[in-house]
């Protein structure tokens, strides 16, 4: 599956909205739940924090996606200022965002002429993203989305954790079972089937 491909499967799942996880849980709360790696302390994150939070992430990207081919999405609100890279080592190139994102972002985005989308598909491995991750955790980097088009599964993860967003209340469980140390206490207990837009797309599975 190649780009173009994957993005139209990632635009018919989560309803033309951009791979922004604090946008997609409105939308799609009814398949959301958050993993969270935040600090106790107020004090800068050391080398070894930022490794541990960069395992955790491919810990359960690794979950939910092995085996699988995945899109990676990302936004970079300022590549003059961002670790661009790590995704360019790992083949992601520039795409036209669709319309409709540019118009949800809205004033998400500092400069839209600044902004730059880039995108790539995996066959996923653990330890691929393991820059892309460090990264992330480091803040260097703008918003990265993983998305399976074969499950319909996103993986948004920033700073201070991610939102993850699993069809099927049963797989969603057993993710929650298996990370639940990193799930913070107040988690939404897991919602009612979302509503889905008619057409050849991946519906929840109880």
């Amino acid at each position: 599956m190649d780009v173009h491909e994957a993005l139209e499967a990632w635009q018919a799942q989560y309803s033309s909205q951009p791979p922004v996880g604090f946008m997609l849980r409105f939308t799609h709360e009814a398949v959301w739940t958050r993993v969270h790696y935040l600090r106790d302390s107020g004090e800068a994150a050391t080398r070894e924090e930022d490794e541990r939070t960069a395992a955790r992430f491919d810990a359960v990207a690794s979950a939910l996606f092995t085996g699988t081919t995945v899109l990676l999405l990302a936004i970079h609100l300022d590549p003059q200022h961002e670790a661009t890279d790590e995704l360019r080592a790992i083949g992601a190139v520039p795409i036209e965002p669709p319309p409709a994102w540019i118009e949800s972002l809205g004033n998400y985005l500092p400069d839209s002429s600044r902004a730059q989308f880039v995108a790539t598909t995996l066959s996923w491995q653990r330890g691929l993203l393991d820059r892309v991750w460090l990264a992330i955790a480091r803040d260097r980097i703008g918003r990265v989305a993983l998305f399976a088009p074969a499950t319909g599964d996103a993986f948004c993860p920033y700073g201070g954790g991610a939102d993850v967003f699993v069809w099927g209340s049963d797989r969603r469980a057993k993710l929650g079972d298996r990370f639940r140390a990193w799930v913070p206490a107040t988690a939404p207990t897991p919602g009612p089937i979302a509503p889905r837009p008619a057409g050849d797309l991946i519906g929840e599975r109880g």
